[in-house]
């Protein structure tokens, strides 16, 4: 039994390993129909300090983050740390460039944590989550490292349970940084001039 299951394995290792060999090189450099990357970061759109998946073909995305928010002070208050995740979906333009990508987007999911001195000691919710916008850019490396820059913005008029939100901003913005790695890398061989894919690089 154990020289079959050797005799499988070796057999199953040598077509692998001649169908690599008899790949052309088109093969070889085979365009990815999708993107995928996984960054880590802080803002919004990591649920504070977390991380975020962004997969997606042409123009559209989607994206998940799971994160953390540590617990922090606001004049005697404390604001509770929490655990967060926000979904949502991006369109990235062409501008002719095959390392800079511009952004927009909606997610739903985290916002913020916050207090305002006019709640005092009233009972609310520090957690906020509800609709939030951005718009930023992803800047790829040939190596296949991605580093993100957005704006996120939340307002009062588009968070859930607005009464347990008392005095939320009317309008809130914030940075959301992060660096990843683009995963689709891992399952298609590409050289250093495909980024992303076809129908987004004006030079594929």
């Amino acid at each position: 039994m154990r020289f079959h299951f050797r005799s499988v394995l070796t057999a199953t290792l040598a077509c692998f390993c001649l169908h690599a060999i008899s790949q052309s090189p088109n093969e070889e450099l085979e365009q990815a129909p999708y993107f995928a990357s996984l960054s880590a970061g802080f803002g919004m759109m990591y649920g504070g300090l977390g991380a975020n998946f962004e997969a997606g073909a042409k123009h559209v995305s989607g994206y998940a983050a799971f994160g953390y928010a540590p617990a922090a002070k606001a004049g005697t208050v404390t604001i509770k740390e929490s655990f967060n995740y926000q979904l949502g979906v991006r369109y990235s333009f062409n501008v002719g460039s095959q390392y800079i990508f511009p952004r927009i987007g909606l997610g739903f999911g985290w916002i913020t944590n916050y207090y305002d001195h006019r709640i005092m000691s009233a009972p609310y919710d520090q957690t906020v989550d509800g609709l939030s916008l951005h718009t930023g850019v992803q800047v790829y490396s040939g190596e296949g490292f991605i580093f993100s820059f957005d704006l996120g913005m939340g307002s009062k008029i588009a968070i859930t349970n607005a009464n347990s939100h008392p005095h939320f901003y009317s309008f809130y913005i914030r940075p959301c940084v992060g660096v990843g790695y683009d995963i689709a890398r891992l399952f298609y061989k590409r050289d250093n001039s495909t980024i992303k894919n076809k129908e987004i690089n004006p030079f594929e």
